[in-house]
């Protein structure tokens, strides 16, 4: 339901909300609209601008790459954000986490090329198992705590499914949606590491200081998820 439009005091300090660019950037908006936060049209904030301060919201937008939303969480340059769930669980930071937006949804998964077999029995099948991945920290944990010692994990910044097709690795470990672009490229999800979706995060310090908007915030949010 949506509430309506949030008023606030006059030259009360508006709370600063990160919100990813990219996949989720409408999702977002449209919570954030439908709880009553924000009134202008996607087009409005789709822009070269970092910052968004219209005179009727009733918060102020900062869209910024979707690894950097946490970061300034924490650091308070903003009181909230939303996160994925992925870069949350890569680089752990110090936030408060309490609602999951139900936005963003996938997961992570392993994946091979057609020539493996759909089995675990994947990871033990070579003395030397490359796996490439931007999610190192994700994919050392996964194999650690299979049992798997026998990885060399490759970074990649972008085209991860390039790399069992061209020779680079065996396995890939990445984000997987519908799974098209894994048939695209041949290749086959071996098992999921993890659900994904979007999270409301919250900088510390903004909770003991404005502790009731930001539970407003959360409550407004909490009904648009429900």
């Amino acid at each position: 339901m949506n509430r309506g439009r949030k008023s606030r005091p006059k030259n009360k300090k508006r709370l600063k909300i990160a919100i990813p660019k990219g996949r989720v950037l409408k999702d977002s908006l449209e919570l954030l609209r439908n709880a009553g936060y924000i009134s202008h049209p996607d087009k409005d904030y789709d822009s070269r601008r970092l910052i968004f301060d219209y005179e009727d919201d009733s918060v102020s937008l900062l869209i910024v790459k979707p690894w950097d939303v946490p970061t300034f969480v924490e650091y308070g340059a903003s009181d909230a954000g939303f996160s994925g769930r992925d870069v949350l669980l890569e680089e752990p930071k110090n936030v408060y986490e309490p609602l999951d937006l139900k936005i963003g949804k996938c997961m992570i998964a392993v994946a091979a090329g057609t020539g493996f077999s759909n089995s675990t029995d994947i990871y033990f099948s070579k003395t030397n198992l490359r796996v490439a991945t931007k999610y190192v920290h994700i994919a050392k944990d996964f194999f650690n705590r299979k049992g798997v010692a026998n990885i060399q994990i490759i970074k990649l910044y972008g085209n991860i499914e390039l790399a069992p097709v061209s020779g680079l690795s065996d396995l890939i470990v990445d984000l997987v949606s519908t799974g098209e672009t894994l048939r695209q490229n041949k290749l086959t999800p071996v098992e999921e590491i993890a659900k994904i979706s979007s999270r409301l995060v919250v900088n510390r310090a903004s909770l003991k200081i404005n502790p009731a908007e930001i539970h407003n915030l959360i409550e407004d949010l909490r009904a648009q998820v429900k």
